[in-house]
């Protein structure tokens, strides 16, 4: 893979118009290219609306106001991981149809007995775009596609290394044991009048944080982090209590968490939430019938993160990558 650095102004640079495929595309400022064909500023922008639900303006200044050129990178590089899929399925001839899309949406709305108007509602409410929607779902059906098509056998589970990865993972399983947490509660009134800009704030600071805490900072200096970007944040280090006391929400999480583990952002209806699960104490082995499903899923998702992870770096080394930053 080759990569190159340079700087450009995106937004200020030519229009060009690109011959790679079959219709005229505007490419406004091109901060990559992959085997030539060009990722642009604009894609990097609603890709960042979307990823983080918030309105394209508020992913504009995001990027331009970023001082950390590793953030703005892994924006880039997903959409280059992308690229690299879609080419890879087109050579073996399983792209993704259009049709397959509409078939994927439309079991999603009938399964929560929504109409259309609902569903874009429900959508709307998220953050989220049916355009938009429907580029997660691509993106989702795409990743599975390149690993059934080259890594099938490396993901299959059996009952027995489910019965083991629940052993390994009994901790998370225990039925009335304490927990003690580290929270960031990034609070937004719904009834507030400017209600859209605080959830918007919210998505932002508690993604910067998350990328913080990535980096080996701990919550703590992630809160002062982002104290800038959203003023309300609020970091609990509280002593411990019975998982089951706590926000449904939060028990969904503190349950896919070893001690020591730090969940991915989530969103709940009082606002955004990363939290960590310091220590557990007490409590009862659980059920493995009653989590053998769930877990047989969770680590079959995980074999296939792995695989998706090997055939993106074999794709890469054989790519031509150049990333301009």
């Amino acid at each position: 893979m080759r990569r190159k650095i340079a700087i450009i102004a995106a937004a200020g640079a030519a229009l060009l118009l690109s011959t790679a495929t079959a219709f005229p595309r505007v490419i406004d400022g091109v901060v990559a290219l992959v085997n030539e064909e060009p990722i642009t500023f604009s894609e990097v922008r609603e890709s960042v609306s979307e990823g983080m639900g918030i309105p394209v303006g508020d992913a504009d200044a995001l990027l331009r106001e970023e001082h950390d050129s590793r953030a703005v990178l892994r924006w880039i590089e997903a959409l280059v991981d992308s690229v690299l899929v879609r080419k890879e399925l087109e050579k073996q001839g399983q792209a993704i149809a259009e049709t397959e899309i509409d078939s994927a949406v439309e079991s999603v709305r009938k399964a929560n007995a929504m109409s259309e108007a609902q569903f874009s509602e429900l959508l709307a409410k998220e953050g989220i775009t049916l355009p938009a929607y429907r580029r997660r779902i691509r993106w989702q059906m795409e990743r599975g596609a390149i690993v059934r098509a080259r890594k099938y056998k490396e993901v299959q589970v059996t009952e027995s290394e489910v019965r083991d990865y629940f052993r390994e993972s009994g901790e998370r399983f225990l039925v009335g044991a304490r927990v003690r947490l580290e929270t960031l509660f990034f609070p937004v009134a719904s009834s507030s009048p400017i209600a859209a800009l605080d959830a918007a704030q919210a998505r932002i600071a508690v993604q910067q944080a998350a990328d913080a805490i990535r980096e080996g900072r701990t919550f703590t200096e992630a809160e002062a982090l982002v104290r800038g970007t959203f003023p309300k944040v609020e970091f609990h280090d509280a002593g411990f209590v019975t998982t089951e006391d706590l926000l449904p929400e939060l028990q969904k999480e503190v349950r896919r968490l070893r001690a020591g583990e730090t969940s991915p952002p989530f969103l709940t209806g009082a606002g955004a939430y990363l939290l960590r699960v310091v220590d557990r104490q007490g409590g009862t082995p659980g059920d493995f019938s009653a989590v053998k499903n769930a877990l047989t899923e969770e680590l079959t998702d995980r074999r296939s993160e792995k695989a998706f992870s090997d055939i993106l770096s074999e794709l890469k080394r054989s790519a031509s990558i150049d990333v301009r930053l």
